[in-house]
């Protein structure tokens, strides 16, 4: 190394900054030239004084100084990053409308609802599981859609988790015809109405 290098790293070995083969040309050059050796002591004075010197005007050492501008800056930049979201505006006449048409689908329902409880005893909801079932572990395929078939029902949804079928009545049979064949059927292992 040439001498302008060696003074140029004298401050990071000051610091204690400098590492492995720079640190050890330094080192020696250091120790066989009294003049580095005194500009190597005077850094480390000047390093101390200025450590003191910031710990007690602030309290913090430089390096705790330091981050906390670093943390400062960082942050003012995510910020400024940061998109602004734009309030939502909704105009207050398409609340009132949508209040007014919240009010016309309850009162129908209502309305409607009553109508259906005062002259529809007794009908079933089209759609709607007439029978939940479970079937023994022997029957096949085409025996469940023969005994499907002859009931007058479908499956409408099934296996559950506990094996459960529910099924539900094609159009022109009722309630009792359908039970009547399931029940009589060795493939069924339980039969129940669906829980309302």
């Amino acid at each position: 190394m040439t001498r302008q290098e060696i003074e140029a790293l004298l401050p990071f070995l000051a610091n204690d900054t400098l590492q492995g083969d720079e640190r050890a040309a330094v080192e020696a050059a250091v120790s066989g030239d009294p003049a580095l050796a005194a500009e190597l002591e005077a850094l480390k004075a000047i390093r101390e004084v200025m450590q003191a010197e910031a710990t007690e005007d602030t309290g913090y050492s430089p390096g705790e100084v330091g981050l906390a501008q670093l943390m400062r800056g960082v942050e003012a930049e995510t910020q400024a990053m940061a998109p602004v979201e734009a309030p939502v505006v909704r105009p207050v006449i398409w609340q009132f409308a949508a209040a007014v048409l919240l009010a016309l689908v309850v009162g129908q329902s209502v309305y409607f609802g009553n109508r259906l409880n005062d002259s529809g005893a007794g009908y079933q909801l089209a759609g709607a599981a007439a029978f939940e079932i479970t079937l023994v572990e022997t029957a096949t395929e085409g025996a469940i859609r023969a005994m499907l078939l002859a009931a007058g029902v479908e499956i409408a949804a099934g296996p559950s988790a506990l094996g459960l079928y529910e099924l539900r009545l094609l159009e022109g049979v009722t309630l009792e015809e359908a039970r009547a064949v399931l029940e009589a059927s060795d493939l069924i292992e339980s039969l129940s109405l669906p829980e309302e």
